[in-house]
């Protein structure tokens, strides 16, 4: 009873330690709506951990965002893609506040970015302004909530930082009121035995575990018969009042026989650490069957510093007459918490089975660079590409390269190049390569230099030999030739690449260059009639697209304003 106290105790303190280490009542809520989370801190994304929380946004765009507390402007990012349109403010305080997702900046700071845009003619632009060049009051209104970057929904993308280390935190553990009395869920259980003396229900080999609930915090595992040295893994997501997001969960713990063996929290990270979610999870499950299992225990190579205890690594040793219990905790932030329990019973009996040879002529070691060569392919793989020692499949076969199975999660990109000399000059001209994702092959990212073509990559799988010499689409604009268009606000016109993607655009107005903003989400550019110098005269509109193979196209039209 003392024991369990204690361990009670120590959680409790753990959670409001982080909750009060942090200010509590320096922040305001960046919206003038209530906290409606469609995302949260440390949820599991691909490849990463999310970085911030997503506030909900009635589902429109265009909302007033306010500056979390007075500071200056540190950096400034418009991008396509990820956060689209963001701003940094720094704070007093130590800390620094992101807003990312937005559809526009307030006058002044949209206005600082237009210079620069023109300045540098692009629309995709990073600024890093001085303290003194744009400062922000409390309650000032900074931008307007969007959509863009890679934004599947209207929202917007909040951090804080520590200013000093760059680290991130989560921001509920800074006193900001979001209604959740909503405990987690849990969606399924995995147990893996780790080397050949150890089994799971008799073999050797990984399996899913039947869950069963009880109740909202309750839920029982079947028994599992176990011996040797096994791992577990729970599969579990949280719910918050007024949202129907699948949201990750604050901490897990695991305790074995009223002793707690294993604790995580998402209370802080470093950018540099997120990739290790692919050792967090079991990844290799994941690629298989697209369910997240999040491990209570530590491989290896794993160096993310979420962990608070485990002990053993939070590997779970069971010997033949062992009668364990086990449970599996999972906390929300809130406090909400749902029990997994475990039976766990000591059976030696391991029942052989055969399992595929998968020994081939490939092997990595971890820490040597190592290259291969097949056909008119070679791969490269610096030291620790691998998080351990392997082997892999390996095959050329004319326009298809496969490099193993994509189940294994890499460290570091390693090098695939196709050797083109047997091509025609049209061919060495317009190939690249492509991965398949269901009926469509997506570009990877590939260079030239004289007779070869190379990507450098994360990503194994089947790899193809694709040809784009079409040019790209430019359709659908708002004029035509000739037209009078003093009643519009914007000119607007749409671009598309059926074959590898869109890489740059170019417009001008008179043969000067003109901003124009680009959504990949609506494949439409747009440009702002405000920003035309000269009124009441024609005008000759230009535009010429390239996509990632260099093929182009353009459009000319004549206008009057």
């Amino acid at each position: 009873m003392k024991k369990t106290t204690y361990i009670l105790f120590f959680l409790v303190t753990i959670l409001s330690f982080g909750q009060q280490k942090y200010p509590q009542n320096d922040f305001r809520n960046p919206l003038d709506i209530p906290i409606i989370l469609a995302g949260t801190f440390g949820e599991l994304r691909t490849n990463h951990f999310h970085s911030g929380i997503d506030i909900k946004t009635q589902a429109v765009e265009g909302k007033k965002v306010y500056t979390a507390k007075d500071g200056y402007v540190s950096r400034i990012k418009v991008s396509h893609w990820g956060y689209g349109k963001a701003l940094y403010i720094t704070h007093a305080n130590g800390y620094t506040t992101v807003y990312g997702h937005l559809k526009k900046f307030s006058p002044k700071i949209e206005a600082y970015v237009k210079k620069q845009q023109y300045k540098k003619e692009s629309f995709e632009i990073q600024l890093f302004p001085s303290k003194s060049e744009l400062p922000i009051l409390t309650d000032e209104v900074i931008a307007f909530s969007g959509n863009t970057g890679g934004s599947s929904a209207p929202h917007l993308h909040f951090e804080i930082r520590d200013t000093k280390t760059e680290k991130i935190i989560n921001p509920l553990l800074f006193g900001y009121k979001v209604t959740d009395n909503i405990p987690p869920i849990y969606r399924g259980l995995r147990a893996t035995p780790f080397g050949k003396n150890s089994a799971i229900n008799q073999i050797p080999v990984a399996q899913e575990i039947h869950v069963k609930k009880i109740n909202n915090t309750l839920y029982v595992a079947d028994e599992i018969k176990a011996i040797g040295k096994i791992g577990l893994a729970a599969r579990t997501h949280d719910l918050l009042n007024y949202a129907l997001n699948k949201n990750g969960v604050y901490s897990i713990e695991m305790h074995v026989n009223d002793s707690l063996v294993y604790y995580h929290n998402l209370e802080t990270f470093a950018f540099n650490e997120s990739k290790y979610i692919n050792l967090f999870i079991d990844y290799p499950y994941y690629k298989q069957k697209f369910k997240k299992f999040q491990k209570t225990y530590i491989e290896p190579a794993n160096k993310l510093s979420i962990y608070k205890q485990a002990n053993n690594k939070g590997y779970i040793n069971v010997n033949k007459d062992d009668v364990l219990r086990v449970e599996i905790i999972a906390k929300d932030v809130a406090g909400n918490k749902t029990i997994l329990r475990i039976p766990i019973v000591g059976n030696k009996t391991i029942i052989p089975i055969v399992q595929e040879n998968t020994t081939t002529p490939y092997f990595v070691s971890k820490n040597k660079y190592t290259v291969f060569k097949q056909g008119k392919s070679e791969i490269r793989f610096p030291k620790n590409t691998f998080y351990q020692d392997t082997y892999i499949d390996y095959e050329y076969n004319k326009d298809k390269i496969t490099v193993h199975k994509p189940e294994l999660p890499l460290d570091k990109s390693y090098t695939l190049t196709y050797f083109t000399d047997s091509l025609t000059t049209h061919q060495k001209e317009f190939v690249y390569f492509a991965q398949k994702s269901g009926r469509y092959y997506n570009y990877v990212t590939t260079y030239k230099k004289e007779d070869k073509i190379y990507t450098n990559t994360k990503y194994l799988g089947d790899f193809y030999l694709k040809y784009d010499s079409i040019p790209p689409k430019i359709y659908r604009s708002n004029f035509y030739n000739h037209q009078n268009i003093s009643k519009h606000k914007e000119l607007s016109i749409h671009i598309k690449d059926n074959e590898t993607g869109i890489k740059n655009y170019y417009a001008t107005v008179d043969n000067k260059w003109i901003l124009m903003e680009y959504s990949p989400k609506k494949n439409k550019l747009t440009f702002n009639l405000n920003d035309l110098e000269s009124t009441g005269k024609k005008h000759i509109f230009k535009l010429k697209i390239e996509d990632l193979l260099s093929n182009t196209k353009t459009f000319e039209a004549n206008f009057t304003k």
